[in-house]
């Protein structure tokens, strides 16, 4: 089991409720929206992180980019759910 107890599932849960409520509310509006247009095009979404093989030291840093854009986009795209079942995924 991923979680160590009842108490320890119940703190993650809420924790989590509450992070994808504030990522709705700061995201959910024409301003929030704005701002995830602009990082989906600095956040490497629709593109390739590789940036060749000249610059291969930028490579994980435009990786760390796309990781956080995709973090905050699926926040925003799942429920609870969704999210505790990829948690304790292959536990």
């Amino acid at each position: 089991m991923f979680f160590n107890n009842k108490k320890q599932e119940r703190e993650i849960e809420k924790q989590l409720t509450e992070n994808i409520q504030l990522y709705k509310r700061v995201f959910g509006n024409p301003d929030g929206e704005a701002v995830l247009k602009d990082l989906e095009k600095r956040c490497f979404d629709k593109r390739t992180t590789y940036p060749g093989e000249d610059k291969i030291g930028e490579w994980g840093m435009n990786e760390g980019r796309r990781s956080i854009y995709k973090y905050i986009t699926n926040l925003l795209e799942k429920d609870l759910t969704e999210i505790l079942e990829e948690l304790t995924k292959g536990v």
